[in-house]
């Protein structure tokens, strides 16, 4: 397995891992996968919770509490996009997880989750 695939791997274990709390653990998710990866692209977090939610989902029988924890993290990963592209037409720097936290000073949607 690459380094790059280990990457991953770890990043989407840690969302599963969040999302499928029994608590509000998923509230703070984003703004935790951005202080353990603030290098990464941004777009890399929501292909990361894509990734958990999709394994949750195939996971899981339709009608399982579960299948929530799927929907929450395919909402987060699309709030993650939103974000990043009001950043874009913003003119803001956006190439690094870091660069959110500029933008969640004007929208602090993520910052009070």
């Amino acid at each position: 397995m690459t380094m790059l695939a280990l990457r991953i791997e770890e990043r989407v274990a840690f969302a599963i891992e969040r999302l499928l709390r029994a608590d509000d653990s998923w509230r703070g998710l984003v703004r935790d996968m951005v202080d353990r990866w603030p290098e990464e692209p941004p777009l890399e977090l929501g292909f990361t919770l894509v990734s958990a939610a999709s394994a949750i989902e195939s996971s899981f029988a339709e009608g399982s509490p579960a299948r929530e924890a799927a929907m929450q993290g395919y909402r987060l990963a699309a709030l993650v996009s939103m974000d990043v592209h009001a950043m874009q037409l913003l003119g803001m720097d956006c190439d690094r997880a870091d660069h959110l936290l500029a933008y969640w000073d004007i929208d602090p949607f993520f910052a009070r989750l």
